[in-house]
This record gives structure tokens, sequence and C-alpha cells, in this order.
């Protein structure tokens, strides 16, 4: 085996020697990796999913909004936690992405601190742990950065709060002050959200660790019950509030079913129990990294792909080069000690893990089985034990310490790149958030409040109907009051009541958070957003029936889609919030057919024509044949009848099945128009191109 100092050939090796990173330099090395893991597309993302939520209510209502928002999401004190994150960060996406990223960074070197503290003499290993944890892929939810700065925020609490008690049990002349302040952020990390209320378990078996072990078990013992009683009041307090919650405030979002359950049919839950904890260690300690190594990720004709990969073998590189040469001076690990480490990081790890469960199987939420898309988060507590565990494994069955650090840097580099790929999936998915955004913005500069929307689908992935609601709220100016709210996303037929009754008028209502929706059917607007089709928003219209390539679904409500919903100007001057939804984007096809759609249901032939032209002009012209149809009807309407014949030709042509959405486009057109001989011979042209009857 090759020592230390002989890895690579000469010159290389001569370089490598010279490279001696010490403990002053960790914190920069955590952050590196933190950037590469997290930093790299932060210019790039946007809100997703419940990031929408608060947004909205800040924008909108203010300090008072939000208090309400998290009263109803069963958290009735984040506001002391988001409020001021809002008036340090604003409302741009770049300064919660920024601010998440340090709030990880320095969680993970709190916890590389109590590592050091529980285990002074084992400074690069500790290091290993810390950086393991950073980037463990059983969170993917970083992007969703407003939102998570909430727990991101109380997990550095949290382990603070564990610093600070180990602190005080080392240093037995600042008990008193250390302990305090460890005390109020127990205190504040519970009363903002419950995910880490099951860590508060690890404190005692932490304790036990860093009490002195001179003394005999039974004073051990006694001097943690001694140090321990505080912060179990505390967390009993707690325990007994969180279980009342309910019948305090008249509402609990996350009631601890389970839990009331093991006093009901506890044999049954037990054994429910040990299946989801099963579950959930396989999901946490093994199924996290199978997404690293998935065989798609090795298609190279994706450029992100090949990128990636190349992050990823620099990721590789720097940490092996860094934790081969890390020089820990006086705390230099040694075999003997690294064994005891190894062992104490399996148990401890694995009492983390289970701890770090709890809250979420209380309620009844998994890792394994929840939603897929969001159950991450119930990791999120559990993942410095994960990575304990893998340490304490990967010590125990590599002896060697270079094949060692190979293995950590591995799995290092592998989540990195798995962090990188989840980040590019939600920087596209901002992009196609911003398309809806701006396209629906030219299509309906202002909507009257009281409308629906109505789609087939959920058409933005990472978001869903409540976050997509929100910001399409947060798109435009509210004029109504609180708890009222202007418009509401219907998306599957969801809430929807017999679509017969729907198209004839009826009552549309949902009540989300703190916001109340009401309007009726006969004022929504019906929607099909497809970018990946090369379309541009639709905003259709009941003549919209006749195109068959609707679904099934759209065809239901396509009837009652009202545009006179839609306004030229809000009552009041107003534009998208640039911090959030940035500058109006270079004006591309879709811009001129959106506001082309609108010249058309003000009758404003001239502008449409003219965005025509000008669209022509610059080379843009549109891929699929309904975004013909508003400039038909301008030329029509205006007596070029050869050009409106032409571009529905052309329209018929790029499009299959556009036939009966034309014929329906010309029978209006007849109707609301003069005969001349040049209709009239356009018109023959069409009914046999079209195959259709043309009055």
């Amino acid at each position: 085996m090759k020592s230390v100092n002989a890895i690579f050939p000469p010159p290389l090796n001569d370089l490598f020697t010279k490279f001696q990173p010490r403990q002053k330099s960790i914190p920069w090395f955590i952050l590196g990796i933190s950037i590469l893991a997290f930093g790299l597309l932060i210019p790039w993302l946007g809100f997703y999913q419940d990031d929408w939520h608060p947004i909205y209510y800040w924008t909108h209502e203010g300090v008072d909004g939000l208090r309400r928002f998290f009263f109803f999401d069963s958290r009735p004190f984040a506001f002391i936690v988001l409020e001021p994150l809002f008036h340090l960060l604003g409302i741009s996406p770049l300064g919660w992405h920024v601010g998440i990223l340090l709030l990880r960074f320095f969680t993970a070197f709190c916890f590389l601190e109590i590592l050091n503290l529980l285990w002074p003499n084992s400074t690069k290993s500790n290091l290993l742990v810390a950086t393991l944890f950073l980037v463990y892929p059983a969170f993917l939810l970083q992007p969703m950065s407003l939102i998570y700065s909430l727990h991101w925020s109380m997990y550095l609490v949290y382990m603070l709060s564990l610093w600070l008690m180990l602190l005080a049990a080392r240093r037995p002349r600042f008990f008193l002050p250390l302990t305090v302040f460890a005390l109020l952020l127990q205190v504040l990390h519970l009363l903002v959200i419950e995910y880490f209320v099951g860590l508060e378990l690890l404190r005692p078996i932490l304790l036990l660790l860093v009490i002195s072990q001179s003394s005999d078990l039974h004073n051990r013992i006694k001097a943690v019950l001694k140090a321990w009683s505080p912060y179990l009041l505390v967390a009993s307090i707690y325990v007994v509030f969180r279980i009342s919650f309910g019948k305090l405030f008249g509402y609990d979002r996350n009631t601890p079913t389970i839990l009331f359950d093991l006093f009901t049919q506890p044999l049954h839950t037990l054994s429910s129990l040990i299946q989801t904890g099963l579950q959930d260690f396989v999901s946490i300690l093994l199924s996290a990294w199978y997404g690293t190594l998935d065989p798609t990720l090795f298609d190279l004709n994706r450029p992100s792909n090949f990128l990636i990969w190349a992050i990823v073998l620099f990721c590789l590189a720097g940490c092996w080069l860094y934790f081969v040469r890390f020089h820990v001076g006086k705390t230099s690990d040694n075999r003997q000690s690294l064994a005891g480490w190894a062992k104490w990081m399996i148990l401890v790890g694995f009492l983390t893990v289970l701890v770090g469960l709890l809250p979420g199987w209380a309620i009844g939420k998994t890792v394994y089985s929840s939603n897929p898309l969001w159950s991450g988060r119930f990791a999120l507590a559990a993942m410095p034990g994960a990575a304990m565990m893998w340490a304490g494994v990967i010590y125990v069955m590599i002896n060697s310490p270079i094949r060692r650090d190979f293995v950590f840097s591995l799995l290092v580099a592998l989540a990195v790149g798995t962090n990188l790929r989840t980040a590019v999936d939600y920087k596209n998915s901002w992009e196609k958030q911003l398309k809806f955004y701006w396209q629906l913005t030219w299509r309906a500069p202002y909507i009257e409040p009281g409308t629906a929307f109505i789609s087939d689908s959920e058409f933005l992935y990472f978001m869903g109907n409540y976050p997509t609601s929100f910001a399409i709220n947060t798109l435009y100016p509210k004029f109504t009051k609180p708890p009222d709210i202007g418009y509401w996303l219907y998306t599957n037929g969801e809430y929807i009541p017999d679509w017969s009754d729907f198209r004839q008028g009826s009552t549309l209502s949902f009540v989300k958070y703190a916001s109340t929706f009401t309007g009726l059917s006969t004022n929504s607007l019906a929607l099909d957003f497809e970018p990946e089709k090369s379309q541009c928003l639709w905003i259709l219209r009941p003549i919209d029936s006749a195109n068959r390539n609707l679904t099934l679904l759209a065809l239901e409500f396509v009837p009652a889609s009202n545009i006179d919903r839609i306004r030229l100007a809000a009552p009041v001057a107003w534009s998208p919030p640039e911090a959030i939804f940035g500058k109006e984007p270079a004006h591309s096809w879709c811009y001129y057919f959106e506001q082309a759609d609108l010249a058309r249901q003000n009758s404003d032939w001239s502008k449409a024509i003219h965005l025509w032209e000008t669209a022509q002009a610059s080379g843009l012209s549109p891929d699929s044949g309904v975004e013909y149809t508003p400039f038909i009807d301008a030329y029509a309407h205006t007596g070029d009848w050869n050009m409106a014949g032409q571009l529905t030709l052309r329209a018929n042509r790029i499009t299959e099945h556009m036939d009966s959405l034309l014929c329906a486009t010309w029978k209006t057109i007849l109707k609301d128009t003069t005969s001349t001989p040049d209709r009239e011979q356009v018109m023959l042209a069409l009914q046999s191109k079209l195959q259709c009857e043309l009055p």
C-alpha cells in the first residue's frame, strides 16, 4: 500500500506533499462544499410550492397576513423568525437562496463543533461526518428556499442550544449563563417549528458522553440528570402544550394522531410503527443514495449531465486531496481512539435517526410512504444520525486511511451531484413559471377579482394548485379585504360541482390557510399551458370547444370560460413586483400572440395586425395553428381576405386536427362581416380545403 505521501507520481507528488490544510481551513472547506452543492445555480432559481404562501401574505397583507397564515398553518409563533428574515432578505428569490445556503453551512459547522466537544481527539473524523451531513441526499428540497429557511434557521438554533449545553457541562464556571442561553434557544426552536422536538431526547445521551468519565457511573448519571433536568422540563411542557394545541387554538393541522392511537390501540399502532421504522431507516440510509447513480444520469447528450459529472469529479478529487492531507496537529486521530469513536458513531447515529423521525411518525407522516416529492422534509432531523452511522460503518470496514478518505470523498461528491441535478430541475421549473406569469400578464393585464382559473392538469411542476393560486394573486394587485382572495386555480376537475351545473353557473368556493375564495363558475377562465409543445399560454374561449386537440376534460369547462373578466389595465398603476418576477423578458413570439389575443378581445384589429407585422419583421412566427387565429380574425375584419385565407391554410398545415376550430372561426367571421366578392372567393377555397360547410 502506498504511503500518504506517495499517492501521485513525481513531480505531482512534490506539489501534493506541500499541500497541508489545517484546522483553520475547515470553515472555508465546508463553505466551499456548500457552494458547490447548493450555490452554483442560485441566480437562476426562484420560488416554489410552499414558498408562495408567505410571499403572498407578506406582499399583500404584511405582518398581519404573515401571522394569520402561520396561525392557520399550526405554527403561530413562526412569524417571529420569518418576519425578521423578510426584513433582511426582502422578496427577491436571490436573497432567500443565499440565506438558506448560509443557514445550512452554519448548521453543519455547528454540528462539527458539537462532535468536537464530544470527541475532541477525532477532529478529522468529525469533519468527515459533518461534511457528509451537509450534503446528505435524503433532503432535496433546498431550492424551496423561503419556507425551508424556517426549518434550517431552527435547525441551527437547536444545534446552538445543544452546543451551549455541552459547553456548560465542560465548563462548570460558566454553567449558569450558558445553560440559560441554551434553554432560551430550546424554547425558541420548539415554539417555532416541531421538526426537531424528537432530537431533544438526545440530550441525556450526549451529556453522558461529555461529562467527565473519571467519576463512577452512579455519580455520572446523577450529574447527567441534574444537567438535563431543565431541558427535560421545557420539553415536557412543550409536549403537553403541543398535544393541547387543537383545544387551545381551535385548529391543528398536525394533530399527533399516532401518539393518541398508542393509548387506544397499542398493539396495532406499535406494529405499524415497527414497519414504518424499518421502511424509513432503509429509505434514509440506502434508498437516498440510489438517485446518485441512476443510469439515466450517464446520458452525456444532456449538457447539464456532462457539466455536473465534471463538477462531481472535481469535488471527488478536491475532497480526497483535502482529507488525505488534512493536518490535525496535537489532536491527531489514532487507531485505538477511532475504533471507539466508530462504535459510538453507529450507536448515537442510530438513536439520532430514530428520535429524529419521531415527530413525523406522531402525525402519520413517513419518509418512505408520504408524497415522494415532499417527504424528504421528514428526514431532516435524521440526517446527522445517518451521516454518523455511515461514518461508523466505513471506519469499521476500511482500515486504510487513504481508501477511507476516498470513500468519504466519493459519497460527498455523489451527494453534491444529486443536489446539483435537483437544482437544475428547479431551475427549469422556475423558467416555466416565469413564462406562465409573464404570458398571463401580457394576455390579461388585470382580471376582475372572484375569477377562477380552470385547467385539466397541474401544469407547473414543483408547485401545485395552492401555490400557483397564491402566485397568481401575488402577480396582480389586491382589492379584496382579508380573508377574501381574488383568484383561485382548480385543476383535474377537483372541487368542481357537476359539469352541467358548472356550465350553467354555480358557486365555487375554497378556503386555504387564512384566505377564502368565492366566485361563480361562469366567471372562470379556462387555461391551457404546454410550452413543452412549443405553445404559448392559451386563455380559451367557448369557441375553442371546436379544437379537437383539447382533452375531454378541458371540453367540459371551456364553454364557461368568460374572457370578459379580463381588463386592459388595473384600476391603479401596477406591474408585477420586479423583485419577485424579474424584469419583463425579451419579447418572444408569445408576447405578440398574447397581446394580439387581448387586442382581438377588444376588437382592436389594427393593433393585432401591427403585432403580426412586427413579429414577422423580427423573424418570429407560431409553432401552433391555434396561435394564428387572432391574426386570421384581424385580417378578416379589416377586409384583407387573401391574407386571412393564407394564414388559415398555414395554420391548418402545421397542426393536425385544426380544421374544426378553423371552421368555427370562419363561421363567426362570416356572421360578423359583410359579404364581398373577395370574401366569397376565399370562403369557397377554404370550404374545400377545410372540408366544412361555411354559410
